[in-house]
């Protein structure tokens, strides 16, 4: 009974946080997801009630528990290495600055990306900086376009603008800022330092994967994250950890 309701609760309150962001934020990524579990947890907490007479019920029951406990136990783990990976906020000066793409509304920044160069612009200290993103099915330009437009507009400039426009994920967009920077420093990779600025539940999977691509000297800073989408992306971003570790080199 006492699981019942813990199932309805949570399930009622995956649903209200959807609407909430929905509102407030308008169509956030991963937020339909929540809604979808919201109303599986929430159906399942009302089983018992209404049918937990039936034999197949319980049957069905004594089945989901363990399984919904395993993986509970697997998303708290991995939401504790995002977690360790969120607090890191290197000032250090470093040779550059790879600002990661967070996608584009039309032209427009998106709130996330727009974090993400305030964050680079709090603790530049004169680094050539490199800008990523490519073109989304949604946007009208590409997105490192639209960051270096912005960054150039908050007083930097132009020349210490490197643009990597043909990314479509954190994998390529590391990928293709080494060749950028090999290319600029006449350097291999592992001779410059260079600090990643993404948000604070990115910076784990993204030193994981720079490090993967041959990043000795690398570091990270990770911008805020509105309140409103800290549940869709914390979640998301576990769930895209294991993606990253089995398959991203």
């Amino acid at each position: 009974m006492i699981l019942d309701l813990v199932l309805f609760i949570i399930g009622g309150l995956l649903i209200l946080y959807y609407m909430v962001s929905t509102l407030a934020l308008g169509p956030v990524s991963f937020s339909a997801v929540l809604l979808a579990f919201g109303i599986l947890l929430t159906v399942l907490g009302l089983l018992d009630r209404k049918f937990g007479h039936l034999s197949k019920i319980i049957k069905l029951k004594k089945m989901l528990i363990p399984i919904a406990i395993a993986a509970l136990i697997c998303f708290v783990m991995l939401e504790a290495v995002v977690i360790t990976g969120a607090v890191q906020k290197d000032r250090t000066k470093a040779d550059y600055i790879v600002v990661l793409g967070a996608g584009l509304r039309g032209d427009q920044l998106s709130l996330t990306l727009k974090q993400r160069l305030d964050a680079a612009l709090s603790c530049e200290q004169g680094e050539m900086i490199v800008v990523t993103g490519g073109q989304g099915w949604n946007e009208t330009i590409p997105e490192a376009v639209a960051m270096k437009k912005y960054l150039v507009e908050q007083g930097i400039s132009e020349e210490r603008i490197l643009v990597e426009s043909q990314s479509t994920d954190t994998n390529e967009n590391l990928d293709n800022a080494k060749e950028i920077i090999e290319t600029n420093s006449g350097m291999n990779l592992s001779d410059s330092k260079v600090k990643i600025i993404s948000s604070d539940y990115h910076c784990f999977r993204a030193k994981m994967i720079a490090k993967r691509h041959g990043y000795t000297q690398v570091t990270a800073y990770g911008a805020g994250t509105h309140p409103l989408l800290i549940p869709s992306f914390y979640t998301r971003e576990g769930l895209a950890l294991v993606k990253s570790f089995l398959l991203d080199r």
